[in-house]
């Protein structure tokens, strides 16, 4: 009996090199599934179509801690972490080859790695505990811009389309190397709202194939072409910076592994040239490459941009000349009040300062008919100047109360003679269109009506096509928002923002769209003022300053409607200019407003006039 309990003892220990000779080293494949924003002038944990400025550069070092980044799975029993603890350093360094075009480096490196041994149960072995991971390479261009810096600039979003690869080659089998070219195409946007920026990606991380890290009913471990999601909100400004971020990695590729997901926070933190910055979060879900906690920390160089008109930064009236800090519309370089706006309801002229009395002659410039030349208030404000009385024409009415001085009239018509050059019964001195004949009670002028559908041309919104008078002569299945008339556009309906924004609702649009189409078929209207008006709640200067963004934003909507930008002003007036009462949440409705005023009208190819 002792004989073949002995035997079989000697066979348990002959057949354990055996099982562990079946067990056989990973494929090689990369790990390291993140890697901080390349430009991050948003945030570190996504981009948002940023991009370095011209010509400046910015180097970063981080250290990166990953908890459980590679847990294998058999028949979904949970097997073992082959890697339990990974840390690794991100050496990077970004430059702008142009304002839209950035080109980066990075190369990771896994310090120290280690987990279960899993050559017992799961048939691999462990990776090696460090190594020098495939270096990326990426190219990213700047598409839009909100400032300066993509193909298009003043655009409302910051868009950049990213294209980057992964060499295949590095040192050592740390899970640190990919088994071929691998290329990683991203979009992403971003855009800032006053103190935050919104934004986040969409990137393909694809393989030239997919490897299984374990086999059974279900395969669960595997690792191939994965499509991820990120969005971040952060703060912005030259401080200390915010953000969290949301990260979501599915895979492309066949089997049972499920998606996973991260929700990161981070700080940024400058101090001189450069910035500390921390960013961490837990992670949910077995794919590998997703760990349970990731935490990532270092310090960066920043660019080195000394624009300091760049949006949100701090500068001097001096240093931004073509900048209009005080929204008054006239720009610091020949404002003389550049951080003080003129008086809305007084005369403004060219100096930009609130200044009741320009000219100092005691008479106010709003009753001032000569507000830059002094004058006696029994003059209106101007000059008191000696005229000779002089009859050029003989006439009996001296030049200065001659209509026609040159032409001899009777006294009852001003000294200017009856004439009718067009024929047609109103004399020129009446008629307003003296060279075509028309009806009197037209003024002189014939109706000029190129679709015959009764509705005058200069008030007709389809010139072209005939409507009933009902729907401003466009047909009737072409529902009209918009009524011209001689002092500006009526709309039938208001211009809805977002609350306390000068977002603009999409359920404005349509109305919008119209507006748009009826200044690009009405060319003789050369400048309209969109105007912005707010109840009196709140303050004053914040309710002007709602009022000049929301009509901004109006002005914007209508030049990407195709409506030429030097036709439109945007100016906003608060709660100075209210058209019903603000005792009543009607009349408060009714206060809050855009109008569309008509500044200028004449031919279509006339300079605009006021």
């Amino acid at each position: 009996m002792n004989r073949i309990i002995r035997v079989l003892f000697a066979g348990v220990l002959l057949a354990v090199p055996a099982l562990a000779q079946d067990a056989a080293p990973l494929p090689p494949f990369s790990l390291t599934r993140f890697s901080p924003n390349d430009a991050p002038l948003g945030g570190l944990g996504a981009a948002t179509g940023d991009m370095l400025p011209h010509k400046k550069f910015r180097a970063w070092g981080a250290f990166h801690y990953e908890n459980n980044p590679l847990v294998l799975f058999r028949d979904n029993q949970r097997q073992g972490a082959l890697v339990g603890n990974r840390l690794g350093l991100h050496l990077g360094v970004g430059y702008g080859i142009t304002s839209w075009l950035t080109a980066t480096l990075e190369v990771p490196i896994v310090l120290y790695q280690g987990g279960d041994d899993l050559s017992q149960i799961a048939r691999v072995i462990s990776p090696d505990s460090a190594g020098l991971a495939s270096p990326r390479l990426s190219l990213r261009l700047g598409i839009l811009s909100q400032r300066k810096g993509g193909l298009l600039a003043d655009a409302p979003v910051d868009l950049a389309f990213q294209l980057g690869t992964a060499f295949p080659f590095g040192v050592g089998n740390a899970l640190a190397v990919e088994s071929g070219w691998n290329v990683f195409p991203q979009l992403s946007a971003g855009r800032d709202f006053g103190p935050v920026r919104l934004g986040g990606e969409v990137v393909g991380l694809i393989r030239p194939s997919s490897v299984n890290l374990t086999s059974g009913a279900l395969m669960r471990d595997q690792v191939g072409s994965q499509l991820g999601l990120r969005a971040l909100v952060s703060s912005t400004g030259d401080g200390a910076r915010f953000e969290g971020s949301f990260h979501t990695l599915v895979p492309l590729g066949g089997g049972e592994t499920p998606a996973g997901f991260e929700l990161l926070g981070g700080v940024r933190v400058p101090v001189g040239p450069v910035e500390l910055f921390l960013l961490a979060g837990p992670g949910f879900g077995s794919l590998p490459g997703t760990p349970t906690v990731r935490v990532l920390g270092g310090v960066g160089i920043r660019p080195d941009d000394n624009d300091p008109c760049s949006q949100g930064r701090k500068h001097t009236p001096q240093q931004c000349p073509d900048l209009d800090d005080d929204n008054d519309l006239i720009l610091n370089a020949v404002d003389r009040c550049p951080l003080e706006p003129e008086d809305k309801d007084g005369f403004q002229d060219a100096d930009g300062c609130p200044d009741p009395d320009n000219d100092g002659d005691g008479v106010p410039d709003v009753s001032d008919k000569c507000p830059l030349k002094k004058g006696p208030l029994a003059n209106n404000g101007c000059p008191v100047v000696k005229v000779v009385e002089v009859d050029t024409d003989g006439d009996g009415l001296t030049d200065a109360k001659d209509e026609c001085p040159t032409e001899p009239g009777p006294i009852e018509r001003n000294g200017c003679p009856l004439k009718d050059r067009d024929g047609d019964g109103v004399l020129d001195v009446d008629d307003e269109c003296p060279d075509e004949p028309g009806p009197k009670e037209r003024k002189g002028c014939p109706l000029k009506d190129k679709d015959g559908d009764t509705v005058e041309d200069k008030f007709d919104n389809c010139p072209e096509v005939k409507g009933p008078p009902s729907n401003q002569g466009c047909p009737e299945k072409q529902r009209q928002l918009v009524i011209i008339t001689s002092e500006k556009l009526i709309i039938k309906e208001k211009v809805f923002f977002a609350t306390a924004k000068a977002t603009i609702l999409p359920r404005s649009f349509p109305l919008l769209n119209n507006v748009a189409t009826v200044l690009r078929d009405h060319p003789e209207i050369q400048l309209i003022r969109v105007e912005g008006h707010t109840d009196s709640q709140g303050g004053h200067d914040y309710n002007v300053s709602l009022s000049q963004r929301r009509a901004n934003s109006v002005k914007d909507y209508l030049i990407h409607q195709g409506v030429d930008g030097i036709r439109l002003q945007a100016k906003g007036f608060g709660p100075d200019r209210p058209a019903d009462t603000n005792k009543t949440d009607a009349g408060r409705s009714n206060n809050r407003r855009v109008e569309f005023v008509i500044r200028g009208v004449g031919a279509a190819n006339d300079e605009p006039t006021e």
